[in-house]
């Protein structure tokens, strides 16, 4: 095996490694948004409703944006 091939091939393995590896953190990352992103609507929609704004609150946990 020449060292050409070898490097190729080795190229091929790692640029396959770093696609998979970028992929599942970008998946991990668009994961973590959405749990924040969440918590964040079910905290308001809580404080909203502990003063009395229950339809508001209401409205916010159930839009879908």
């Amino acid at each position: 095996m020449t060292v050409a091939t070898m490097k190729t091939n080795t190229w091929g393995f790692t640029c396959k490694l770093c696609k998979v590896l970028q992929t599942a953190l970008v998946t991990f990352a668009m994961g973590a948004w959405a749990v924040g992103e969440s918590i964040g609507r079910a905290r308001a929609a809580s404080e909203l409703h502990r003063l009395g704004y229950t339809e508001e609150a209401k409205r916010l946990m159930l839009e879908n944006k």
